[in-house]
């Protein structure tokens, strides 16, 4: 389950086109899926009224998996996505609070949108399928998944930092916000920074908090609450970055870059423009 589905739906001809997305996670998980089979959960990129389950059938005959699509309204978009993910927890857990817009209204999106995608589970999975939830966009739907009544085995992934306590208890929200993420089996961090930080917040709010330590994992205890962490860091595909480099393409293009700065060594970066990438520090 994650925000978007792996793919890119573009409109062409008088019909939706669908292209295989990019990125960290669908690099690493879509070879997994295809492999082993499953469900991708998420938002198709398009909204409510445009129907685009003919073109997504069609990709998941061809890869292997099958893609559910998650409808969303565009004011529920603009407040989930656009709001409380990008204006408020991107800033936030990257450390940069001073950037973040505490929007109450954002708060109500995000609760009703990780509802949504709670409901979707619920109809599209048994108790016996493990779910597997991705990033900061959908923290609450382990919580809102039992408010349902619904008994599934649940894990969580961040793919991005996680804050000490001097930065996430600014969020008006942490509390909701660590509650929620109690409410999965295993929440797994990029870094074991990333993953103390978590605890140490936990620690922070919580009472009656017990930590125990086993070879990989470890489990909080925060009053009725149990969850357990750990550190399972994912990088990028190193065998495609690696082909490409050599390609006759690029080894002509670096010759001559060579040649107009003789004695210098060149360093490519290619990233979003975005003030979390530090490309002015660079």
């Amino acid at each position: 389950v994650s925000n978007r589905l792996p793919i890119v739906l573009k409109w062409n001809e008088g019909r939706w086109v669908v292209k295989p997305g990019s990125g960290g996670l669908v690099t690493a998980l879509a070879p997994v899926l295809s492999r082993n089979g499953g469900i991708w959960m998420g938002w198709p990129g398009t909204y409510e009224d445009e129907d685009v389950q003919d073109p997504l059938r069609e990709f998941s005959e061809e890869q292997g998996y099958w893609l559910h699509p998650v409808p969303l309204d565009y004011e529920d978009v603009q407040g989930y996505y656009y709001g409380f993910s990008n204006e408020i927890l991107w800033p936030l857990l990257h450390g940069f609070h001073t950037r973040c817009n505490f929007d109450p209204a954002y708060w109500d999106k995000y609760k009703k949108v990780n509802r949504v995608f709670a409901r979707n589970l619920l109809e599209a999975t048994a108790e016996d399928d493990y779910i597997w939830v991705h990033d900061y966009h959908l923290m609450c739907v382990a919580q809102e998944l039992k408010q349902f009544g619904g008994q599934r085995r649940i894990g969580f992934f961040l793919h991005i930092p996680f804050p000490g306590p001097e930065t996430f208890l600014r969020l008006p929200w942490r509390r909701q916000i660590l509650s929620a993420l109690l409410d999965f089996e295993l929440v797994g961090f990029q870094t074991h920074e990333d993953m103390d930080n978590f605890v140490a917040c936990l620690k922070s709010l919580c009472a009656e908090f017990h930590r125990e330590n086993s070879d990989s994992l470890i489990t909080v205890t925060c009053g009725a609450k149990t969850v357990k962490a750990g550190c399972f860091p994912i990088s990028i595909d190193f065998d495609e970055f690696s082909d490409q480099a050599a390609t006759k393409e690029v080894s002509k293009r670096t010759a001559k870059l060579n040649l107009l700065h003789p004695d210098q060594q060149i360093i490519l970066g290619v990233d979003r423009l975005d003030y979390t990438k530090g490309i002015p520090e660079r």
